[in-house]
């Protein structure tokens, strides 16, 4: 019969969800600037909008806050695992508990 698994780290889910959060943000960060003056170079204004407008004023404190998430994540996640692995070496039994004694007498001759 197998052994029972572990379950999987609900972190990890949720770190890779951030991590395409993040990466989409960073992307429009700085992709849009860039695509918004390439378009007044050709001489057509953008049209107003407010995710824009808000990317602009606060993009960098959505950078930030994403990679404070991320950080997060990533810590609780290796403290999860390192838990898990704790618990289970402590519950272990010693395989051979007479090969372990130290203090064994050599054979008398």
């Amino acid at each position: 019969m197998a052994a029972p698994t572990e379950s999987r780290n609900p972190f990890y889910l949720l770190l890779l969800i951030a991590g395409m959060i993040f990466i989409a943000t960073v992307l429009a960060y700085a992709v849009i600037p860039w695509m918004e003056e390439k378009a007044k170079d050709a001489g057509e204004m953008p049209p107003e909008s407010p995710f824009r407008d808000a990317l602009r004023q606060d993009g960098w404190k959505w950078v930030l806050a994403e990679v404070a998430v991320l950080v997060v994540l990533g810590l609780m996640s290796m403290g999860l695992d390192r838990y898990r692995r704790w618990r289970t070496e402590r519950h272990k039994p010693l395989e051979n508990p007479d090969s372990t004694n130290v203090e064994s007498r050599p054979p008398s001759s």
